[in-house]
């Protein structure tokens, strides 16, 4: 993005910051962008001020890391960038380096009143992302490398033909650093729903564990639907065998 400026209300108030914990460090930051009462201290504006985040004692990607998911969606909305998040059904957010990296590396512009001015140039650069690894994904999908592992009944073990799959995951992965992967676990019908959860995402964390022999499980999240997604619908064996699997989704 060419726009790298943030324009602020006081220099002075983030220099202050520094030995200010994280939750503090957040809710000031939040008033310096939607102010509730009138600042005390105002840097002249007329001419438009430079300031990088990083070197100035506010937010950073480090601090921004520290904090959970429900707190980075909640700094999103604040800052009208509920257009980037990306939840699944349960609410949980599935971009987290993206939303932090909105929120620092594009950094972010204000007007004098601290009202965010470049949200669709912050929305656009995270579709262009999003869309350069979507390109990547259906690439690897038309290389022929499975993107579904298959498990036998009640069971989460990683085979060999399963590992030799990951493997060329984990090497797309390490090809494609900005992309990101869910592992989306799933059990056949028999058994309990809370035991098929269980089931699903103990094989989903399988292979994550795989995964994290090449140092790549900050980048996947797992999430299991159990019983819940069958892909054959049948009641029988061959219909068992297809809903017993692992995908690989990538985002």
């Amino acid at each position: 993005m060419s726009k790298k400026i943030l324009l602020i209300t006081s220099l002075i108030f983030l220099s202050s910051c520094a030995t200010t914990n994280i939750q503090e460090l957040g809710d000031k930051f939040l008033d310096l962008i939607n102010p509730s009462e009138a600042p005390s201290e105002v840097v002249d504006l007329s001419e438009p001020a430079l300031v990088l985040i990083a070197d100035s004692g506010g937010f950073t990607e480090e601090e921004l890391d520290t904090l959970s998911n429900d707190e980075l969606i909640e700094i999103a909305k604040e800052k009208g960038l509920e257009d980037i998040l990306v939840l699944d059904a349960d609410g949980n957010l599935q971009n987290r380096d993206e939303v932090i990296k909105a929120l620092t590396e594009n950094l972010i512009i204000l007007d004098e009143d601290g009202n965010l001015k470049n949200k669709d140039e912050i929305v656009e650069a995270l579709a262009e992302g999003t869309a350069k690894n979507k390109t990547a994904a259906l690439e690897l999908e038309n290389s022929g490398i499975p993107s579904t592992l298959y498990f036998a009944f009640d069971d989460t073990e990683i085979d060999e033909a399963a590992t030799r799959v990951i493997i060329a995951h984990a090497n797309f992965m390490q090809s494609n650093p900005s992309v990101r992967l869910r592992l989306e676990g799933h059990a056949d019908e028999r058994g309990t729903r809370e035991y098929n959860l269980a089931l699903g995402e103990n094989r989903a964390l399988s292979v994550k564990e795989v995964l994290g022999l090449y140092n790549l499980e900050d980048r996947v999240v797992v999430v299991s639907y159990g019983e819940e997604q069958p892909i054959a619908i049948e009641h029988n064996e061959e219909a068992w065998e297809k809903n017993r699997r692992v995908e690989f989704v990538y985002y």
